[in-house]
Formats: structure tokens, C-alpha cells, sequence
């Protein structure tokens, strides 16, 4: 549930509007940290909880945010367990962790008078897609999801696949002795794969701080969910309105990822596929169109 907002500690790196609140939330016995962007709409529109992917934070949906307030939606950008400024484990992915989350955030959503809990959705993007949908599928106070390349199955090349799960074998026999996880450097990872389209941005990311901060830390068996998920045999349950969103050019989960998604789910549910966008979305040369594509399907089913 929520506790009393806490300012002290907050820095964003992005200004904030006036009106945004910055909060603190409980979940797990973790402080789960938040920022609330109300829609600049009189009206009670859709409210979305914004999950991001694996070694992110909230300060990269503030755009977002801001474009889908014009369009009279509120968002409860959230920085995840072990993530940005929240408690827990230092860039874990874990999906009890993730969940809970995004549960503790419904239980905030419905304490205020400006949000109609009818009308509660969530976005995810990479292992946040994966957190929505995993949640979605035990919790129908979500109404609407829309997943951003998002992680439902394993993608990775056999031979990443085959030393990732050895290095969480060993990462398993650490934690087992000494209580923590090994931790790698992925960074070389980084350089060598596309996380956006268009060439400035996809270089910027691979310079940012915290990015940097995460791939160089990268717990196993911790984060190993980031990669080893089976999210796709579940997703049948869900029943809110879904909207699968792909960058083209994604290179870490394929666009057959995206219809292999669509045709495991039962809900109301359709793909689109954004050329000239990689797989952060959110970031790339087209991510306008992420956001009116959100923002739309927002409106067309929780209007």
C-alpha cells in the first residue's frame, strides 16, 4: 500500500513539472519509488503504470508521460525493485519482485479520488513487458496493456544461452556459500548490439551512466530473468485489451517474437510493428509514434 510521499531523497536528472508528485511506495519491505504525472485533461481518463526494462529507470518515460498527459491520460512511472532509486537487490529481475510492484502501485492507484480503478492499465518495456504481462494474468484490476518488445521467451543465440546458464549454475553454487550472486560485466555485451535504430541514440545509450552502471554489475542468477522467461505459456489468461508494440530493427527480441505473442494471447489483442525503431522504442527515432499508439488504445478501450 501507498505510505506518505517522500521528497528528501528524490533527484531527478530530468526537470519535473509542477504538478508531478514524487512518491514513495511499500512493496515487499522495499521502498519502490514513483513518479505520478496527472493528465492535463479534466476529465477521469485512463491511468498507466509504467514498468521499465532491465537496468533502466523512470526518468526515461518522462516524454512519454508528458505526451500521453496532453492526451488526458494520467501515469505512475515506477522505478522497479533493485532499479533507479527503489530498495531491494541491486539491478535484480525478478518477476515475485516486479509483480509486487506493479500490484503495490493498483493499491496506491485506487487510495486517490483523481483515478477511476476501472480504468488501469500498464505499459513494460523488455522485462517490464514481461512484469505486466506476468501480472496481468493474476490481477484484472488491469484493464489494458501495452507491451513494448517485450521478454516472453528466449531469444538469445545458443552459445549465449549456453554460457549464460553456466554462469548462473556457478552464480547459483555463490549465492549458496556466501549469499551473493556473481556478478559479470556485460558491457561488451552492449557495445555489440543494437538497442536503438537510429545511430545517435543507440550511441548515447550505450554511454549512459546507469546503463553502464547495470551491464557492469549484472547479477546471476538475479537478472537472469531478463533473458530466461517462459511468460508466453501463461499469457492465455490474460484478459485485458493488449497491444503489442515492436521496433522493426529490434535485434535482442525479434519481431517473430511479437507474433508468436499475439497468437499465444485470447484477450482483445493486435501487433504493431514501428520501422525505423530498434528495441528501446521509448527512445528511438519513432518514439511519437509509441506514444500515440499508447495513448489511442489507451482511450479506445478504457474510455
Amino acid at each position: 500500500m501507498n505510505k506518505t510521499p517522500d521528497f528528501s531523497s528524490l533527484r531527478p536528472e530530468r526537470p519535473l513539472d509542477e504538478r508531478w508528485e514524487l512518491l514513495k511506495l511499500r512493496s515487499l519491505e522495499a521502498d519502490i519509488y514513483a513518479c505520478f504525472v496527472p493528465s492535463e485533461k479534466p476529465s477521469s481518463g485512463p491511468t498507466l503504470i509504467v514498468s521499465h526494462g532491465a537496468g533502466e529507470f523512470k526518468e526515461n518515460y518522462f516524454e512519454m508521460a508528458r505526451s500521453l498527459a496532453k492526451q488526458g491520460i494520467s501515469c505512475l512511472l515506477l522505478d522497479m525493485h533493485g532499479h533507479g532509486q527503489s530498495g531491494g537487490k541491486a539491478y535484480h529481475v525478478s518477476m515475485k519482485e516486479w509483480v509486487a510492484d506493479l500490484q503495490a502501485a493498483l493499491d496506491y492507484l485506487e487510495t486517490r479520488p483523481d483515478v477511476d480503478a476501472k480504468k488501469m492499465a500498464a505499459f513494460g518495456l523488455s522485462s517490464g513487458g514481461t512484469a505486466i504481462l506476468e501480472a496481468a494474468v493474476i490481477d484484472p484490476r488491469l484493464r489494458a496493456l501495452i507491451a513494448l518488445d517485450a521478454t516472453v521467451m528466449n531469444t538469445l543465440p545458443w552459445s549465449i544461452t549456453l554460457t549464460m546458464a553456466s554462469l548462473s549454475a556457478v552464480g547459483y553454487l555463490k549465492r549458496w556459500f556466501t549469499g551473493n550472486d556473481l556478478r559479470i560485466s556485460i558491457v561488451q555485451m552492449l557495445e555489440e548490439v543494437q538497442l536503438a535504430a537510429d545511430p545517435e541514440i543507440n550511441a548515447r545509450l550505450k554511454v549512459d551512466p546507469g546503463k553502464l552502471q547495470a551491464f557492469a554489475n549484472f547479477p546471476l542468477p538475479g537478472a537472469s530473468a531478463a533473458f530466461f522467461v517462459n511468460t508466453i505459456h501463461r499469457v492465455s489468461k490474460i484478459s485485458a485489451a493488449t497491444l503489442i508494440i515492436w521496433g522493426e530493427q529490434d535485434n535482442l527480441d525479434p519481431v517473430s517474437t511479437a507474433y508468436k505473442l499475439h497468437d499465444a494471447l485470447t484477450c482483445v489483442k493486435h501487433v504493431e510493428v514501428i520501422e525505423g525503431n530498434g528495441h528501446a522504442g521509448h527512445l528511438d527515432r519513432n518514439r511519437q509514434r509509441v506514444f500515440d499508439l499508447t495513448g489511442d488504445w489507451l482511450l479506445k478501450h478504457l474510455a
